[in-house]
């Protein structure tokens, strides 16, 4: 029996040498496959490489903004220049959708300010409904109040008959007794007024005319969107609402965060999107209202993405009005210790170039987070909506990767040979 196992052990240790034997060519192998091994992203070599002229097909621009010439310099016309495309929301609403599918000039790079323009709130149009009524003394056409019985077209008093509901039809035009059709539309109301007293002189006795709108259709807007507490239109007055005093009407966005709502306003065909935080009171943005403005509130919130070597890949909402780079690492969890490159840190977003075929350029921004002063220019950094921040893959992860496999490949064999004496 015992003869049975020293042989058994004879046998395995002979087989392990084998393996070791097969093992010292089968690492080479490994080793030159690291490139094949999987990986959170580029190395910072890697990923600068493909950045260099005859390689860089979209000329992206690479800012390292721990060179002496940059640094907070840098940062600064980085947040300055952003301010350009930060109201660049993708297209996605009723409204954009329309103007996008008709043709119509959409305002990419304008602003609110931009569709300023004079226009009356006072005109009559068509579905409008009006309350007419006509004051007559003397001879009169209407009998009124007077006594009916024995009535004989003289009364030196005076005495109105009332129209109580009268709409201007389609071809915006108006029918009364004995004066026929008027036509009202484009109109005020004491140009009304006057046309009926004239229509009225020939059969009356000095006619006077009184106006009122009790139904206000012409001269609105409209409000609402996704993200409007309710949708409504809104009448305009001689007040001359603006676009802040619409939002209030509809009792402002259904969220609480001003910067995640976005205002699409519409007229004559364009279409200009802007952020609500952005308009304020006194701001030329906060436009005076015409009639057929369309007002739309949708939620869009502000995100940016982090991708590569740090502690979780995801996309995250700002949930603030602005949050600096220093933040957004420290919610990414920062880099990761085991394989991540800190002196590697890059955040790629879209600047405004008059130059390039969109009007805008990519450019990425590089910080060493080993150098002290990129903490402090972390903080000052700003982020934008749809920044990528990327954490660069350290040199020595797929070396590690691949020691790892061979590791588990061959430690169960060791243990046998160890075991075998």
């Amino acid at each position: 029996m015992m003869n049975s196992c020293q042989a058994f052990a004879r046998s395995l240790s002979r087989y392990t040498r084998s393996l070791s034997q097969l093992g010292c060519l089968i690492i080479p192998v490994v080793l030159a496959g690291c490139n094949s091994l999987p990986s959170s992203g580029p190395t910072a070599h890697q990923f600068l490489k493909r950045t260099k002229p005859g390689r860089n097909p979209l000329d992206i621009t690479v800012i390292d903004l721990n060179q002496p010439t940059n640094g907070m310099k840098a940062v600064l016309a980085a947040d300055k220049n952003s301010e350009i495309l930060d109201d660049n929301i993708s297209l996605s609403s009723a409204a954009e959708r329309y103007t996008k599918e008709n043709g119509s000039e959409t305002g990419r790079n304008l602003k609110l300010r931009d569709l300023a323009s004079e226009g009356r709130v006072d005109l009559i149009g068509p579905g409008d409904v009006l309350r007419i009524s006509i004051y007559e003394a003397g001879t009169r056409l209407f009998i009124g109040n007077s006594n009916r019985y024995g009535y004989t077209g003289v009364d030196p008093s005076a005495s109105a008959e009332h129209f109580d509901i009268v709409a201007v039809d389609a071809m915006g035009t108006i029918k009364l007794p004995y004066a026929g059709r008027l036509r009202v539309a484009g109109l005020r109301v004491v140009q009304i007024q006057h046309l009926i007293e004239e229509a009225f002189s020939t059969q009356s006795q000095k006619p006077q005319a009184m106006v009122s709108v009790l139904e206000n259709v012409a001269n609105t807007v409209y409000v609402g969107g996704d993200n409007a507490t309710k949708s409504s239109r809104m009448p305009l007055t001689l007040y001359r609402e603006h676009l802040l005093d619409a939002v209030s009407y509809v009792g402002g966005p259904r969220a609480s965060l001003l910067a995640d709502t976005v205002v699409i306003f519409s007229r004559s065909g364009k279409t200009v999107k802007q952020r609500l935080d952005h308009i304020t009171p006194e701001s030329p943005d906060n436009l005076a209202l015409l009639p057929g403005d369309r007002i739309e509130l949708v939620k869009r919130p502000r995100t940016f993405e982090v991708f590569g070597a740090g502690s979780r890949v995801e996309q995250m909402a700002f949930n603030n009005p602005e949050v600096s780079l220093a933040e957004a690492l420290a919610r990414g969890g920062g880099p990761n210790d085991n394989i991540s490159d800190p002196r590697a840190v890059f955040l790629m977003r879209f600047v405004p170039d008059e130059t390039a075929p969109n009007k805008e350029r990519p450019v990425v921004y590089q910080l060493n987070m080993l150098d002290p002063a990129s903490y402090f220019m972390a903080q000052r950094f700003t982020l934008r909506d749809k920044d990528v921040l990327y954490i660069s893959s350290a040199k020595l992860t797929r070396a590690i990767k691949a020691a790892n496999i061979v590791n588990q490949i061959f430690a169960p064999l060791l243990i046998a040979r160890a075991a075998a004496y």
